[in-house]
């Protein structure tokens, strides 16, 4: 039996998936703080942005954050400029939509609208088939460590609901998507509206400990050292099966790291969407992992099938129409930021 593809010889199965849970637990800033001096508690939720009286929590925004902290903290292992300018950069760009939909949220409360709550309960159950492989385990742990509980998150699926329902019923005098539109609106998501749990993929491996016993004085900054120097020897077309035989501490690395027909099910979310979304042949690494470091290649991806275009054609002419109003949206939303009453504080 295949351990996790993450897992290493002597190491627990599905340890990446601190990937998620992890960055989870860190952006969530779970835990109190004291210094010699004061020993005061740090706040653990803090106001981000006040909207029309309604607001916008640090927690809101760590919660959004969790995917892009996961694939960042594993994409730069030494942190540094680039990771903090993406950070930054998208930590601004979520704040922006949640002040967004708090005012959209406030417009409709104060004309009554509502959402039934079998709505909200589809789309927490899309939520898990797709982004967390259908494990309804999985996805109450990462709410769970990143600090925000069932109702707080329904709570935020209505909202997001509610706003796809106001910018449909608001903006609706668009011109109807065509079935040419239809089409290309399909061709583009087609790969994303496939069965994911069907996904399998063939890879290479090489997994770098953070601190190898044999080799004494070995620490998480030399181990690092030893994963770039492989990586430009692999990027200078140095042989990916040589390199892990000789240095993986990985599963197969016998057999040059080589997993074979590896179900996306079976890999950790974040993990899954990394190598999923690489090119076959595209050396990536090193990434970040709580035991080590970790460089691979993408040999072939077996997508799951997806459904057919007329299965999915009112999906796509609504997404087509949705984008149409995407302007006209932004166009309201400018005039109604200059009346409402927005603080922002971060």
């Amino acid at each position: 039996m295949k351990i996790s593809a993450f897992s290493a010889a002597g190491v627990c199965s599905h340890t990446i998936v601190a990937f998620s849970r992890l960055a989870l637990i860190a952006s969530a800033g779970i835990g109190l703080a004291f210094s010699a001096a004061q020993a005061a508690p740090v706040e653990l939720n803090k106001i981000a942005a006040k909207v029309n009286g309604k607001l916008v929590t640090s927690k809101e925004i760590d919660f959004h954050m969790a995917p892009v902290m996961a694939l960042l903290q594993a994409k730069y292992p030494r942190k540094g400029p680039n990771y903090e300018k993406e950070i930054k950069k998208a930590r601004s760009g979520i704040l922006d939509r949640l002040i967004e939909n708090k005012i959209v949220v406030s417009e409709l409360e104060r004309k009554g609208a509502g959402i039934p709550e079998h709505v909200i309960d589809g789309e927490v159950k899309r939520i898990i088939s797709e982004l967390f492989n259908g494990s309804e385990k999985e996805f109450r742990k990462s709410l769970g460590e990143s600090g925000m509980n069932m109702q707080g998150f329904r709570e935020s699926q209505k909202e997001k609901i509610l706003i796809q329902a106001f910018r449909a019923s608001q903006f609706n005098d668009v011109p109807p998507a065509t079935d040419a539109e239809v089409s290309v609106q399909y061709k583009k998501r087609r790969s994303d509206l496939r069965d994911r749990t069907q996904d399998k993929v063939t890879y290479r491996k090489i997994f770098i400990r953070a601190v190898d016993p044999h080799r004494p004085g070995s620490t998480p900054g030399t181990q690092l050292l030893l994963a770039e120097g492989i990586t430009k020897q692999l990027k200078a077309d140095g042989d990916f099966a040589e390199l892990a035989k000789e240095h993986s501490a990985g599963a197969f690395s016998d057999s040059g790291g080589l997993w074979e027909n590896e179900e996306r099910i079976n890999l950790s979310p974040a993990f899954a969407e990394v190598i999923f979304e690489s090119a076959p042949d595209t050396i990536i690494g090193p990434l970040k992992d709580p035991a080590g470091f970790i460089i691979i290649t993408v040999i072939e991806k077996n997508l799951g099938p997806a459904p057919s275009r007329s299965k999915v054609a009112d999906r796509m002419r609504q997404e087509v129409e949705i984008e149409k109003r995407s302007a006209r949206f932004k166009k309201w939303m400018d005039t109604i930021k200059r009346s409402a009453m927005i603080e922002r504080r971060v």
